[in-house]
């Protein structure tokens, strides 16, 4: 499929339909928006328990094309399926099976499924839209949570460690690991990044992306804010932008110079709580990262 290069060759397929009742600003809807324009009406999704169940609400179907709903643990599993039907069907190559799932089903209870499913190569595309917490049922921690975000599990407290003590899971290294075609990151501030790998996970599959979904209900700021918010991740490192395509790593933005974290972390009310020695500490973390990263030494950084 070709690269788009601008805006206006961004195909012009209307495959989702308003009235979805989400939050204002939601993320998720806009990524499956830019996937089924990037994939086409060939498309079949399978949606893993999360944000976007509520998107689909009987009898309010915004989708044209075909939707399956499963259990947050076994979205993989159920590609699977879907996968070896089309196979026995022998129309494998007319659909492409797209897996859209959040942070929560993909880094902690669907992992197994997940993994499976890669280790086995069944042909798939697996978008994991990242809101970085258990989005649907209270913004509780996942392991896609970044260092010192408040969630309603890990609460801004008098303890040092103030928020989450961890680092999120290096996700994408783990399904590089299964051998696996093609790995990438995205963000919804970049949509044409997003479409593009999208195109090529789908020559190359199976294949997984995760994208960079800011929420402005669990993350505390303004809804209109989104796209903005999904730049500033980019721009400050907290998210870089790459792939890993055939075993072959590469930087897909790489800004000249980093913007401080502070510009991101300041509209969020989950940081609110970092004083300016704890902003110190991540910004040296990021910076440490950025290095390898920009220095092609990406199995040495920590996602």
């Amino acid at each position: 499929m070709e690269t788009i290069k601008t805006i206006k060759e961004v195909p012009d397929q209307k495959l989702t339909v308003g009235g979805g009742p989400l939050c204002g600003g939601c993320p998720a809807s806009l990524g499956l928006k830019f996937a089924l324009m990037a994939l086409g009406k060939d498309t079949i999704i399978v949606n893993a328990s999360g944000c976007m169940t509520l998107y689909v609400t009987y009898p309010h179907m915004p989708t044209k094309v075909p939707w399956l709903h499963n259990a947050i643990e076994n979205a993989g599993a159920s590609a699977t399926g879907i996968y070896a039907a089309l196979k026995q069907l022998k129309r494998d190559d007319k659909a492409t099976i797209l897996v859209y799932a959040g942070d929560g089903a993909t880094y902690d209870i669907g992992f197994q499924s997940l993994s499976g499913a890669m280790t086995r190569g069944d042909k798939f595309i697996y978008v994991c839209y990242n809101n970085q917490s258990f989005g649907n049922t209270g913004m509780q921690r996942s392991s896609a949570t970044p260092f010192g975000a408040s969630t309603t599990t890990t609460p801004i407290g008098t303890r040092e460690h103030s928020g989450n003590e961890w680092h999120r899971k290096p996700m994408v290294k783990i399904m590089a690991s299964h051998g696996i075609p093609y790995v990438a990151t995205a963000s919804m501030g970049y949509p044409i990044d997003f479409m593009n790998k999208l195109r090529k996970a789908k020559e190359n599959q199976p294949a997984f992306i995760d994208v960079l979904a800011p929420c402005p209900t669990g993350w505390g700021f303004d809804p209109s804010k989104t796209v903005e918010m999904g730049k500033l991740a980019v721009q400050t490192g907290a998210w870089p932008l790459y792939e890993i395509d055939h075993g072959h790593f590469s930087l897909t933005h790489k800004p000249s110079a980093l913007k401080p974290i502070e510009d991101y972390f300041r509209p969020q009310k989950r940081f609110r709580h970092l004083d300016k020695s704890k902003i110190a500490e991540i910004q040296k973390w990021i910076n440490d990262q950025w290095h390898l990263l920009s220095s092609g030494k990406y199995w040495e950084a920590r996602e």
